[in-house]
């Protein structure tokens, strides 16, 4: 009776939202892209891929998450070089980074929707050893569905933010039906582990690890000094000069930095504000804000190869509207401010920056990495400000005092590099569940 009340409601509220669906496929050409393959309806290759020897399944949401898993791909495989994996995720973003770096016996594609036809079908033709989800979504019907066949299921970097946990724990009837069927959770912290347990899963399927985000943050010296040089051609970055790196700003942001970094020119004329705004399809507005400024822009996208032989006038921001370069970015600045964090509650990651070794301020919004917040706090390697105004305090101290910019950055990189080993530990917990599990064929 649950399952056929919960597919009742859950078909009932998709055909709501469809509406919305679609206007995110015409706004956002990788949901139109990726369409069939959220019903499993695939290409011919795509098939023939998918029937190609067992796979472990990926699933991962957006770039973040993707970026985990696939770090944890490599380290499986460094272990058990035999596994082919089938790779799913949901936006076009996150996609694009993964079809860039997937191994050709790996199979990519968007998730299937959580619908019992679709799911059966997708396991009718896919034979799998077992499912990790990174970080957070449960799927009922998939997990349904995978426990009736006795395919174990991983929660990898496992967490729960304060909204999801709220959310989550006023649905017990649902919790407690679809927390006890996944076999195994890593989650990255003490907090994350308790509110599992509290939602349903068996306590001994609990192990605690610190963020997998830390072993995920990498730089690429070479891309760094690539881009570093372009602008130094371009007469973007001129010596003395200091980067302010917006990092996947959300609306409002970039306006705010852009009234700072006016401000904070008047007496640093060296200093230089690059944005890169989390989803690029929003260049426009961001244009926009920074056109009502009375500032000009250079898109990182339209600039040459090599510089012109008559260098264009050199503008005042720099638009980073590609997708999958921020850390080459970030590797060159010297001031990060992390994006979605000022004015909304879902701040974005401050690891690749605090790897990086830069002075890195958030807003108040980070529920999303409460407990890497914690850890960046008790070593003093991050700043949060409350407010516009603070964060301009918080800048121009910086630039005043760059010193002790650079020692709150070498904090941060310390940090990071002290963290790094949860991939490995997560790749030897999941080896020593399916080696006692047996899939059958």
């Amino acid at each position: 009776m649950f399952w056929f009340l919960y597919n009742l409601l859950f078909h009932l509220i998709y055909l709501i939202m469809l509406p919305h669906f679609l206007w995110r496929m015409r706004k956002r050409g990788g949901y139109r892209k990726g369409f069939w393959e959220r019903i499993f309806r695939v290409s011919e290759d795509q098939g023939k891929a998918l029937s190609d020897g067992r796979k472990l399944w990926v699933h991962a949401v957006s770039v973040g998450e993707v970026q985990v898993g696939m770090a944890w791909m490599r380290a499986w495989r460094a272990e058990h070089p035999e596994t082919r994996f089938l790779l799913t995720v949901n936006t076009s973003t996150a996609h694009k980074i993964a079809a860039e770096s997937l191994d050709p016996r790996d199979v990519l594609l968007y998730p299937p929707v959580d619908s019992p036809p679709v799911i059966r079908k997708l396991l009718r033709h896919v034979d799998l050893s077992a499912l990790v989800l990174v970080e957070t979504e449960m799927w009922p019907n998939l997990l349904h569905q995978l426990h009736r066949r006795g395919i174990p299921v991983i929660l990898l970097n496992g967490r729960i933010s304060d909204r999801s946990y709220r959310r989550l724990a006023r649905a017990p009837w649902l919790t407690q039906k679809i927390y006890p069927l996944v076999n195994l959770f890593l989650m990255q912290s003490g907090g994350d582990a308790e509110r599992v347990r509290n939602l349903g899963a068996p306590p001994d399927a609990v192990k605690i690890m610190h963020s997998n985000k830390y072993d995920v943050a990498e730089r690429a010296p070479a891309e760094e000094q690539k881009r570093r040089t372009c602008l130094e051609e371009m007469g973007f970055l001129r010596e003395p000069a200091t980067v302010l790196l917006g990092s996947s700003t959300w609306p409002g942001e970039e306006a705010a930095l852009a009234r700072i970094f006016l401000d904070a020119r008047e007496k640093h004329p060296g200093v230089r504000l690059i944005l890169a705004p989390r989803h690029f399809e929003r260049t426009h507005e961001v244009e926009a804000d920074l056109r009502g400024l009375g500032l000009t822009w250079w898109r990182w996208s339209a600039l040459p190869a090599h510089p012109p032989a008559a260098p264009e006038p050199v503008p005042d921001v720099l638009i980073v509207d590609t997708t999958g370069e921020l850390k080459h970015f970030t590797g060159f600045a010297d001031l990060v401010f992390i994006g979605k964090s000022l004015f909304r509650a879902e701040g974005q990651n401050p690891i690749e920056a605090a790897n990086a070794g830069k002075a890195v301020v958030t807003g108040p919004g980070m529920a999303n990495f409460k407990r890497v917040m914690e850890e960046m706090r008790a070593a003093d390697a991050i700043r949060e400000v409350e407010s516009e105004d603070d964060l301009r305090a918080l800048i121009l101290d910086w630039l005043d005092r760059p010193e002790t910019a650079r020692a709150s950055g070498r904090r941060a990189e310390a940090l990071v590099a002290a963290r790094k080993g949860s991939i490995a530990r997560s790749v030897r917990e999941i080896g020593s569940l399916l080696a006692s599990v047996h899939v059958s064929s």
